[in-house]
C-alpha cells in the first residue's frame, strides 16, 4: 500500500486518522505544521496527502499552493471552519477533494481509496459511458477543441487555461452531447469513485468552467437541467 502523508496541528486527530489509514494497511507519515512538509513530498514521493488548513505557522492553502507547482497527487483537504469560501478557495488551488470537521474517519479513509484508485489508474476512467473517452481522443463542439492526449482545451485556436479537475469535467460532457447527467453521476463517471460528500463541488466546478468559456466566446455551454443536474449543448447562434 501507498505512503500517506497526514496534516493536522490538533495532535488528536492526527493519531486518530493516522490509526484508521493504518488499520488499512497503508502506510502513514504525520506532520503537526507545514514545516518541512513540502521538501519531505519533493523527497519521498507519498501518494496522498491529507491536508488541514487552519495551522499555526505556514496555512494549509499556502502549501496546497506550493505543492502544486510540482505534484499532482492527490489532496484531501480538512476544516474546522466548513465555510463555502475555504471549500472552493482550495479547489480553484487544486485540493483534490474537500471534508469539513468534524467527519466520520471512514469516510475519510473511503475517499482516500477512492483517490488513489483513479490516481493510480493516471486519471482514467473506466466504465460506460466513461470508458468511451480514449487517450489520444480530439473532442469537437461548436469551436471548442479538447486535445485529451495533451490536456489541452481550446476556443477558435486561443488556449483556456483549467485546472485539473475542470478539463476533467468539461471533457466528459463535451464527449456527451445534449447528454443529462446528475452530480453524483458525474462524481462517479468522470473520476471513478463512490460519492461520500457535498454535490456542490460539482456546482462550484461548472460555475468556473462557464466563467471562462464566456470569456472566449465558446459556443459549447453546459446548461442546467433542474431538478437533476447538467448538459452539454452546441449554441446555434
Amino acid at each position: 500500500m501507498g505512503t500517506i502523508v497526514v496534516v493536522d496541528d490538533d495532535l488528536f486527530i492526527l493519531q486518530l486518522l493516522s490509526e484508521y489509514l493504518r488499520k488499512e494497511a497503508y502506510e502513514v507519515t504525520s506532520f503537526s505544521s507545514g514545516a518541512n512538509l513540502v521538501e519531505y513530498v519533493r523527497s519521498e514521493e507519498p501518494e496522498c496527502l491529507i491536508l488541514d488548513i487552519m495551522m499555526p505557522g505556514i496555512d494549509g492553502l499556502s502549501l496546497l499552493t506550493e505543492l502544486r507547482s510540482f505534484t499532482e497527487i492527490p489532496i484531501i483537504m480538512i476544516s474546522a471552519r466548513g465555510e463555502e469560501s475555504d471549500r472552493i478557495h482550495g479547489l480553484e488551488l487544486g485540493c483534490s477533494d474537500f471534508l469539513s470537521k468534524p467527519f466520520n474517519p471512514r469516510e475519510l479513509v473511503g475517499r482516500v481509496k477512492a483517490m488513489l484508485r483513479l490516481y493510480r489508474m493516471g486519471n482514467g476512467a473506466s466504465g460506460d459511458p466513461a470508458a468511451s473517452i480514449k487517450p489520444d481522443h480530439i473532442c469537437h463542439a461548436g469551436n471548442l477543441k479538447i486535445y485529451a492526449d495533451y490536456r489541452r482545451v481550446t476556443v477558435d485556436g486561443t488556449d483556456i487555461s483549467l485546472t485539473s479537475r475542470e478539463f476533467e469535467l468539461l471533457l466528459f460532457l463535451a464527449s456527451h452531447i445534449e447528454r443529462p447527467f446528475g452530480r453524483e453521476q458525474l462524481i462517479q463517471h468522470v473520476w471513478n469513485y463512490d460519492f461520500f460528500g457535498d454535490v456542490r463541488v460539482v456546482d462550484d466546478l461548472v460555475k468556473r468552467i462557464r466563467k471562462k468559456l464566456a470569456e472566449h466566446g465558446s459556443t459549447l455551454l453546459i446548461n442546467t437541467v433542474w431538478g437533476f443536474g447538467y448538459k452539454a449543448a452546441v449554441s446555434k447562434i
